[in-house]
């Protein structure tokens, strides 16, 4: 009997229309852990680097890890991996919602689709029951009318379906999977590889029981995870996401920074000195989620629902996720928060990531404004800040691709190469996809950017650790004196003082632990804000290696845990190397980071060669060894690329 998983895996190919069960091999769960890992595995077995994104033999697999499904708080996480469009790399995204424990409800650990429907489908799948549905009626609705159209066609509103709008029906190259009202499988355009295949959406509901190797221990230490949670929660003074960076001394407020300026200044764009400053934006914001009744929504089994939705006038409700609270407010320079709601709802609808969708939307204004593009290339329309039209505008043209959305919808690499004229120097992009539109907070921000391979600083750790550069003395003496970060007890006896600078070796061993506690907690299906190296964090390292043991009968120590993850990231470093995809300082744009620039470089090599990688971040033969991989370093010599091994081991 399986503990933790189902060992059940789902196969469903749309060129034959044909369903398959397969049982899970025990040896890779064991050695990928579930989730990101098993299904990154899955993919490297299946598909070659030679498979073009668009080909029917490019694979979209949905996994949900092991802990998914249990009483583990925020084990809820989906994970997908694919050949992304945009970046045309190997790319894994991931999101909350309740959409994979019903998959484990419904029996499955893993979801693989591979070929190309000739005619739009969508996928039911309702626990033994699994069907391919026709979806001729749904192609061309949007997000909100599909969830709508499907569940009234089951007449059950508890399943839960993922789906794409528009956007990914016309292969926009940032489209995302949608679920439910906000909850989304954003970066790197999966989305369109759905659209792709015709796949519509994939509906699931589930009635079956995950089993527990350990129950009453797995129970005891949730509670204790959610007493600590409670206690931490406090101590922080009510707010999760502060930043030790907060704990610093600050410099006299100034016109120039001062708490409510800081906002300005910040767009890549565009010129920040035609932004207006917007004092009081915390406070407005809070007055506009009363004004629409706002309400907090969390995921499955989330004990902290932190999410506001608020509704439109129609009544459809609008999650605002962290990253979409502010996002186009600043992008247009639009003090208006309903206008944001606004552009939110129709992301949303129209199925594409906020971050890409935004940077693309100011892109081409910026364009605009300094003269490289005119009213010919936009079809007559006048590109201006501050007009909330032309942003309405602009994501219905790039979710249809009409005109000059049609170019955008590529991203901002290939928009640029294909306007040319210079555009090239405006298109801010990290290895062709599109970070956050603004300047880091500094160095270790900044490697995590640059490391990672879904370029998305969420699974390094968001929430800062440019303190580890010790800037003053309190920051210092409240490191040293914290019961709460995770990291290694060792590391404290290391911290400097404000007079002996940065201490890189110690940032470089903090970006590597935030690394693989991420990649821990994407394989067991655990949510980022409830793991990880954060000041009050609630599920620690190892708790997960606690609660996966627990649950599957395994024993899995800390080290174990730590190999295991190693793995899952040196075979996706291996697969996109492959396909000439390399970790350089260059890829970050100078505009993103101002300062410290000419360390960058330095502690991007320091960071690769802890993990185990050349300067570049190819794994070496030697790190691949002793993480049982020698099948990819046999794959890496025989196109002549291994470098050669390097002096530091693998951390």
């Amino acid at each position: 009997m399986w503990y933790g998983w189902t060992g059940v895996q789902l196969e469903v190919n749309l060129t034959e229309g044909t369903i398959r069960k397969v049982d899970g091999n025990r040896e890779m769960y064991e050695t990928y852990l579930g989730g990101h890992g098993l299904i990154t595995r899955m993919f490297w077995d299946r598909v070659p680097p030679e498979t073009e994104p668009f080909s029917p033999e490019n694979l979209l697999i949905f996994g949900a890890g092991p802990l998914v499904g249990t009483p583990a708080p925020s084990a809820n996480r989906t994970n997908v991996v694919t050949r992304s469009p945009q970046t045309n790399y190997l790319t894994n995204s991931n999101m909350g919602g309740s959409w994979a424990p019903q998959l484990k409800f419904a029996g499955y650990d893993t979801l693989t689709i591979s070929g190309k429907s000739p005619v739009p489908v969508y996928l039911y799948i309702n626990d033994d029951k699994v069907e391919i549905r026709d979806a001729s009626h749904l192609w061309g609705k949007d997000v909100f009318e599909t969830q709508s159209i499907i569940r009234d066609e089951l007449k059950n509103d508890h399943v839960q379906t993922l789906c794409i709008g528009p956007a990914g029906e016309h292969r926009v190259f940032f489209a995302s999977i949608e679920h439910g009202p906000g909850f989304s499988l954003s970066r790197s355009g999966v989305g369109a590889i759905m659209g792709d295949k015709k796949l519509k959406a994939v509906t699931v509901h589930g009635t079956k029981d995950v089993h527990l190797s350990q129950p009453l221990p797995f129970l005891e230490l949730c509670n204790d995870i959610l007493r600590r949670a409670e206690n931490r929660k406090m101590l922080s003074g009510g707010d999760d996401d502060e930043s030790p960076r907060d704990k610093q001394k600050v410099e006299p407020k100034t016109a120039e920074n001062d708490g409510e300026a800081k906002h300005r200044g910040k767009n890549l764009y565009r010129n920040f000195e035609l932004m207006k400053s917007w004092k009081g934006r915390d406070q407005e914001y809070q007055s506009f989620l009363m004004r629409r009744e706002a309400t907090m929504v969390g995921c499955f089994n989330c004990p902290t629902p932190d999410h506001p939705t608020a509704h439109l006038p129609d009544g459809q409700p609008v999650l605002l996720k962290c990253r979409s609270r502010h996002r186009f407010t600043g992008a247009a320079d639009i003090h208006d928060f309903d206008f944001n709601l606004r552009c939110i709802s129709l992301v949303q609808r129209y199925g594409f990531d906020t971050l890409s969708a935004a940077a693309l939307c100011v892109f081409v204004i910026d364009l605009y404004q300094k003269g490289i593009i005119t009213r010919e290339d936009t079809g007559g329309m006048h590109l201006e800040w501050s007009n909330p039209e032309v942003f309405f505008n602009l994501l219905k043209k790039i979710a249809y691709r009409e005109g000059i959305g049609d170019i955008l919808a590529n991203g901002v690499h290939q928009a640029a190469q294909q306007i040319g004229r210079g555009a090239e120097q405006y298109a801010y992009h990290t290895r062709k996809l599109e970070p956050r539109g603004r300047q880091m907070h500094g160095l270790s921000g900044a490697v995590k950017l640059i490391l990672n391979d879904r370029q998305d600083t969420s699974q390094w750790g968001t929430y800062g650790y440019e303190g580890l550069s010790f800037e003053s003395d309190e920051f210092s003496q409240w490191y040293a004196e914290s019961e709460f970060w995770e990291y290694p007890q060792e590391w404290k006896k290391d911290v400097p003082s404000s007079s002996s600078g940065v201490n890189y070796e110690m940032m470089s061993k903090t970006i590597v632990h935030d690394a693989e506690s991420g990649i821990l907690a994407d394989c067991l299906g655990l949510c980022h804000r409830w793991s990880g190296g954060r000041k009050y964090t609630r599920i620690l390292d190892s708790d997960q290696a606690a609660l996966f043991s627990y649950a599957t009968g395994l024993e899995l120590n800390d080290e174990e845990a730590k190999q295991c993850v190693r793995r899952v990231r040196a075979i996706t470093r291996v697969y996109n190397v492959i396909l000439g995809e390399r970790m350089q300082a260059g890829d970050l744009p100078e505009q993103f980071l101002s300062r410290d620039r000419d360390k960058l470089g330095q502690l991007l090599e320091d960071t690769n060669r802890l993990m185990g990688y050349d300067a570049e971040g190819i794994p070496t033969a030697e790190t691949l060894a002793g993480l049982g991989l020698e099948y990819a370093a046999r794959e890496l010599e025989r196109r002549g690329i291994l470098p050669q091994p390097v002096s530091t081991p693998a951390v």
